[in-house]
């Protein structure tokens, strides 16, 4: 089995990645993949010949700025279509880019799977039109998405989200502070500077005396220095080693929601953006009230949510403080945390999208 792989931001390499072991585990067929990746789908032998690190940027202003180069990357992933002929055509999130990757391979009668549903149940209902045109079948991470894209005419099936599997929730709870500024320049260098003064002042009221700050191994170095030089943080490579020694947290608003909730750690969610992108977003996102994917799928709230002028110190450290002060409150809210696990499905969640890539693809070939 041949497959392009496109998955253009550190999340959607380790979705791939996961994937891509487990079609390995279970496809009687030699699996040979190749495209834009990182490191992690690297390590499972894909041929990566884009880096994902050249291309990850978030909002609206800053994807225009980056047209261009853009552009260049569909051309040159529609040329190594053209040369090395795949079976199929994975794509993993990054829908903007990866959409229009697909239309043009459905027209060239490639088949086309995507991974992690866009969330056009928040904004962009209007979007699913295109993505009818743009993939062949859509597995879901979450089980409110199957139907709402089936009955918008998308050939959509739930597989189950992988972190429920990956992560267990901690019997103990650590001291520190944790810090998930995100895995994007943009969401660091807006969070962090914010997430490093809500510390200090914790840290010289005396409630807390270290914070552990989750490092991103695609970004540079450079932009951690700061919190190289703040007395009581640690660098470290993750968010599983961040949490595990962390009694709450700050969390830059996405899939580090789910990671933290999963792990039993109250957390406070945290987006910011340029003005631009945020003033775009509240135009065009309707279907939810809540920006936080743990929120989203518990239903409920189960992190208090401080969005853009309300990301500033003294309001994280007035979510903070009762998590750390007040063991009731912390109980409670970790107990609600259970309600994001039992949202996210059943089985492995990666051999469940295997099985479904390999199924959809015996059945293209018999049609």
């Amino acid at each position: 089995m041949k497959l392009l792989i496109s998955a253009g931001e550190a999340s959607g390499d380790q979705r791939g990645a996961e994937v891509l072991a487990a079609l390995k585990r279970i496809s009687p067929d030699s699996i040979y993949a190749f495209g834009l990746g990182g490191s992690r789908l690297a390590s499972e032998g894909m041929n990566v010949t884009h880096d994902l690190s050249d291309y990850a940027v978030m909002g609206f202003g800053e994807i225009l700025l980056s047209l261009g180069k853009f552009l260049k990357l569909e051309k040159q992933l529609k040329a190594l279509c053209r040369e090395e002929k795949p079976d199929c055509i994975f794509l993993v999130d990054y829908p903007g880019f990866n959409m229009r990757l697909g239309r043009w391979a459905k027209k060239h009668g490639i088949p086309v799977v995507h991974y992690v549903a866009p969330q056009m149940w928040a904004w962009g209902a209007w979007r699913v039109r295109k993505l009818r045109k743009s993939t062949d079948i859509l597995l879901t991470l979450f089980a409110f998405e199957e139907p709402f894209f089936k009955a918008r005419g998308v050939n959509a099936v739930f597989t189950g989200h992988p972190l429920k599997k990956l992560i267990t929730s901690q019997t103990e709870r650590g001291e520190a502070l944790g810090l998930l500024p995100g895995s994007r320049a943009q969401e660091v260098e807006k969070l962090l500077p914010v997430m490093l003064k809500a510390f200090t002042t914790l840290r010289d009221k005396g409630i807390v005396g270290k914070a552990l700050l989750a490092v991103s191994d695609h970004l540079e170095k450079e932009i951690y220095r700061d919190a190289e030089n703040t007395r009581g943080v640690e660098l470290l490579k993750g968010t599983q080693e961040a949490l595990a020694g962390s009694k709450a947290a700050l969390v830059c608003s996405g899939t580090a929601t789910l990671e933290t909730a999963l792990s039993g750690v109250p957390f406070v969610i945290c987006y910011k953006t340029s003005g631009f992108t945020y003033m775009l977003a509240r135009h065009l996102v309707k279907g939810v009230r809540k920006i936080g994917l743990a929120n989203i799928i518990a239903g409920e709230d189960v992190a208090t949510e401080l969005i853009q002028r309300n990301v500033t110190p003294a309001n994280m450290v007035a979510c903070l403080e009762p998590l750390f002060s007040d063991e009731n409150v912390a109980q409670e809210t970790v107990n609600r945390l259970s309600l994001v696990r039992n949202s996210l499905g059943d089985g492995d969640p990666a051999e469940n999208t295997a099985m479904e890539i390999i199924r959809f693809l015996k059945t293209a070939d018999e049609s």
